[in-house]
């Protein structure tokens, strides 16, 4: 497959963008195509960067409601655009020319456009650089899968990846901590709940997910996070579990051992 150049929104469109949020929900709700792009801001738009990648496509999903689809372009996001550097990977005006440029009709369907919120933190990126990247439309399979990935697993190295993509309560609730940074914890974590709740399918509840979050970051506050293995976090992950399965989420204080 052919190479591409990367682009970035430029400053100036940056700033348009977000001074015209009204007017630019608007325009991308009833416009199937982007020409109204070039022809609506006032100021230079891209400007192409030195890196290249793969060139790709992705599937249209409406809504995002096929989990396969989902899970697909998930990974060709990420299997094309491993190669950037990160700093170009946390940067909303790359996302920016994604959304507005080579994906403009599929990340219309993906994520309709139903009130100005909408653009503001899915298209936008406004949540702030974490939750921010978490939140949008492209970048968020990116990470979900930079995330999930785990080489080591000689069957299905996307074994996680398909599982979070099936449930989203499954990882969203981690992403939006500062230890989501150690892909290792966040691997090990996804672990130690998956191992616990297939041996009890039934009694998965998703309030069960931000408890985990939030016992993790109780850790995190007694130890260094960073200092634990993979396995060691699964195991504690995994433990925690099968406690709240067995006693409730609400019936259990969190207590480190």
């Amino acid at each position: 497959m052919s190479e591409i150049n990367i682009k970035l929104l430029t400053e100036d469109c940056l700033a348009y963008l977000k001074e015209n949020i009204t007017k630019i929900s608007e325009l991308i709700k009833n416009n199937e195509t982007n020409s109204w792009v070039n022809k609506t801001i006032p100021t230079s738009i891209y400007v192409e960067k030195k890196f290249k990648i793969s060139d790709f496509i992705l599937i249209d999903n409406p809504d995002s409601n096929d989990k396969d689809i989902d899970f697909k372009n998930s990974v060709s996001i990420y299997e094309s655009l491993n190669c950037l550097p990160r700093y170009i990977l946390c940067d909303e005006r790359f996302w920016l020319w994604l959304h507005l440029d080579k994906f403009y009709p599929v990340v219309r369907n993906m994520m309709k456009i139903k009130k100005e919120s909408t653009f503001r933190d899915h298209w936008l990126h406004s949540g702030g650089n974490r939750r921010g990247l978490m939140f949008g439309v492209l970048s968020r399979c990116y990470f979900r899968v930079a995330l999930t990935i785990d080489e080591n697993n000689p069957i299905d190295k996307y074994e996680l990846t398909k599982w979070v993509i099936d449930n989203p309560e499954r990882f969203r609730n981690l992403t939006w901590r500062s230890f989501s940074s150690e892909e290792h914890l966040v691997r090990g974590i996804l672990k130690g709940e998956k191992r616990a709740i297939e041996e009890n399918p039934s009694k998965e509840l998703n309030s069960l997910y931000p408890k985990i979050a939030k016992y993790v970051s109780i850790i995190g506050s007694v130890r260094l996070l960073d200092s634990i293995s993979e396995k060691d976090i699964e195991e504690m992950i995994y433990n925690k579990m099968k406690e709240y399965i067995n006693t409730g989420v609400d019936g259990l204080n969190e207590t480190i051992c």
